[in-house]
């Protein structure tokens, strides 16, 4: 646990805000018992003028993340507030997780990270809210971010963001938004969550339309640094062995660029047997490298 008490957190921000947070950190956990620490401590070393607050998710975790979330949250109790479920939300897919936890952000800004990834900057926030605090036409800013590989313990050469034009260019040319390393409005995340009704579709991932929506209604901008570090786990959602799932996954990209494209430009993005062998290619090498 960081070596840093509430009141040197809070001790530069300043007194207009009332202690009313200008930016909400979402925080989704379950299972991240090894890792959780180290991500909350990422919060925590945050050097801001302005309030923030922590809202940690944990989705009935089985092992022991809620109690060092507890531990967490009576050393820090006015930043890090916790949501602990006794039944899991994600695996209903039925949008209860998400409405959960945005009903909390109280925040002018959203920041999200989930429990295995963390921040290593602590001037992130700071640099992110006085972007988009002084440049109102953009609704997100984004950084680049490392890659931990887990099963290695090691870092990636391959650094995850890169700048983004508008929406078409990251319609046509994929996702290149690392989402721990994320700020946006979230009277832009209000308004994507009542035109868009993701939770009423199947998509298998909750950041790449969300992003794509930002960059229809807003600009976007990209800050060329590193502040974050992505944990590469065996068999997450865009990272598994396993065939079937890769190649739903694909279908699911495939699935999301389509409704974009179809909503926005009002044709189809391209025929699914394209992206088909494009997933399958995906998978293929995915297979070869693990081979290797």
């Amino acid at each position: 646990m960081i070596q840093i008490t509430e009141n040197d957190i809070k001790k530069n921000w300043k007194k207009e805000y009332n202690n009313r947070p200008l930016v909400s950190i979402k925080n989704l956990v379950y299972n991240h018992e090894k890792y959780i620490a180290q991500a909350l401590d990422g919060f925590l070393m945050q050097k801001t003028d302005f309030p923030f607050e922590v809202i940690v998710h944990d989705d009935a975790s089985t092992d022991n993340s809620a109690q060092i979330i507890r531990e967490y949250e009576k050393k820090f109790p006015s930043i890090i507030k916790p949501i602990y479920e006794t039944e899991n939300q994600y695996s209903k897919h039925d949008g209860s997780l998400g409405r959960i936890v945005n009903s909390k952000l109280s925040g002018k800004y959203v920041a999200f990270c989930e429990g295995d990834d963390y921040w290593i900057d602590e001037n992130k926030l700071q640099m992110q809210v006085d972007f988009l605090e002084n440049n109102l036409e953009y609704g997100m800013c984004y950084t680049k971010a490392k890659q931990f590989i887990q099963k290695k313990r090691k870092f990636s050469r391959r650094r995850f963001g890169t700048d983004v034009r508008d929406f078409e260019d990251l319609l046509f040319n994929g996702n290149r938004v690392p989402t721990l390393t994320t700020v946006f409005r979230k009277d832009l995340l209000n308004s994507y969550l009542k035109e868009i009704y993701p939770q009423d579709k199947s998509w298998l991932m909750g950041d790449y339309p969300m992003w794509l929506y930002f960059a229809h209604e807003s600009k976007v901008k990209f800050l060329d640094k590193v502040t974050s570090v992505y944990r590469v786990l065996k068999n997450s959602a865009s990272h598994s062995d396993n065939v079937e799932k890769s190649v739903a996954f694909g279908k699911s990209y495939w699935d999301i660029q389509n409704f974009f494209s179809k909503k926005y430009l009002k044709k189809e993005f391209e025929s699914f047997n394209e992206c088909y062998l494009r997933a399958f290619f995906y998978v293929s090498k995915k297979i070869e490298n693990l081979l290797k």
